[in-house]
């Protein structure tokens, strides 16, 4: 009896069956791993999108930034722009820049990573574009003036930025983005008057069109449902509404066929 006691006591006492089983996890981002895993914690709306919407956001920011790159490696081949607007690819060299240097301030790398390929992209369409508007296209001087003005624009902004607050950086950097991206999405809208007058679309670049929606579409719903960051759905929700603009326009002045 003794040496059964003795025995008993020297045993490890047993855990509690609770003990046993798989601790929850601690925050959002192990949860939504464990449901993509087949776990038991299912992903809420918020965490969805959260990771759906940017995940998808990064194509579309980038078939954006790469949209106009097509017609004009076409154009180079044919020597001549045609009715392609080449604002919105010369807006575009400031509005990436601008939000890379966002998602490199609040280290956010869905917005790094949305940005990055396609800094690239609207470079390398810019230097095939300049070459063919030559002296006498009539949007030259604008494209001339965008790209020297926003480059100085950048360049006061850091130097500001040297000697702000660092946690005034992000903010600051935030609305340049978003006033860049404004601009940028309601570039295309630039010929407006020619699409009136003419009842054709054709300087409004369809595919430029069609990525800009699915974009800021894709945006505004991760800004609203999981970043509940303005500076993301802030700039997005405004481009959304003009890129649908765009397409009214595109949908009720068909370009004609040349």
């Amino acid at each position: 009896m003794l040496v059964a006691l003795l025995a008993s006591g020297l045993a490890p006492a047993r855990p509690p069956l609770r003990q046993l089983a798989a601790p929850a996890p601690a925050d959002a981002k192990a949860r939504v791993l464990l449901a993509m895993r087949g776990g038991e914690a299912r992903m809420s709306a918020a965490q969805a999108f959260g990771l759906y919407a940017p995940a998808m956001g990064v194509l579309t920011s980038n078939a954006l930034y790469f949209s106009a790159l097509p017609a004009v490696l076409a154009a180079r081949n044919s020597g001549d722009l045609g009715p392609f607007n080449p604002l919105p690819s010369t807006i575009m060299i400031h509005s990436v820049f601008g939000w890379l240097c966002y998602g490199l301030a609040v280290s956010n790398p869905w917005i790094v990573a949305s940005n990055l390929p396609g800094a690239g992209a609207v470079l390398a369409t810019f230097a095939v574009m300049l070459p063919l508007m030559g002296n006498s296209h009539p949007a030259l001087s604008a494209c001339q003036l965008t790209f020297v003005g926003g480059a100085m624009a950048t360049l006061c902004l850091w130097t500001g930025l040297v000697f702000a607050k660092v946690a005034a950086r992000a903010t600051l950097v935030g609305y340049f983005a978003s006033a860049i991206f404004v601009v940028l999405a309601a570039s295309p809208l630039s010929t407006i008057r020619t699409v009136l007058s003419t009842r054709d679309s054709a300087s409004i670049y369809t595919p430029l069109t069609l990525a800009q929606c699915a974009n800021t579409l894709l945006w505004t719903v991760y800004g609203v449902a999981a970043a509940k960051d303005v500076f993301v759905y802030g700039p997005n929700g405004i481009g959304l509404c003009l890129g649908l603009v765009q397409l009214l326009l595109k949908l009720v002045f068909p370009t004609r066929k040349r």
